[in-house]
């Protein structure tokens, strides 16, 4: 199911913002069920960057800084209720500067 999730996530990043107002929806309604089997899919683009963060793998392109954010994601954090745990399925595969 990971691999099905990550291709849907790459699917919907590929849509360039000016051609993605009649997809919304569908995304939307994707992302519903999944959330409804249990699975808690996570895009970190845009938030600050913690090297302590387990549940992302980074590749660093700039360190010259100390505000380093997450400007790309290229796979999703992606976790799965099971029995009232959240468990981590899949690590964030993210570009930093």
């Amino acid at each position: 199911m990971k691999d099905i999730i990550t291709q849907i996530f790459e699917i919907e990043n590929k849509i360039k913002p000016e051609d993605f107002a009649p997809f919304k929806r569908n995304f939307q309604r994707i992302y519903h069920e999944l959330e409804e089997e249990g699975y808690i899919i996570v895009n970190p683009k845009d938030q600050p960057y913690d090297e302590r963060d387990a549940s992302i793998e980074a590749n660093i392109l700039n360190e010259n800084g100390s505000n380093l954010r997450i400007s790309k994601v290229l796979k999703p954090t992606i976790y799965k209720n099971e029995g009232g745990n959240r468990v981590l399925i899949q690590k964030a595969v993210v570009i930093v500067e």
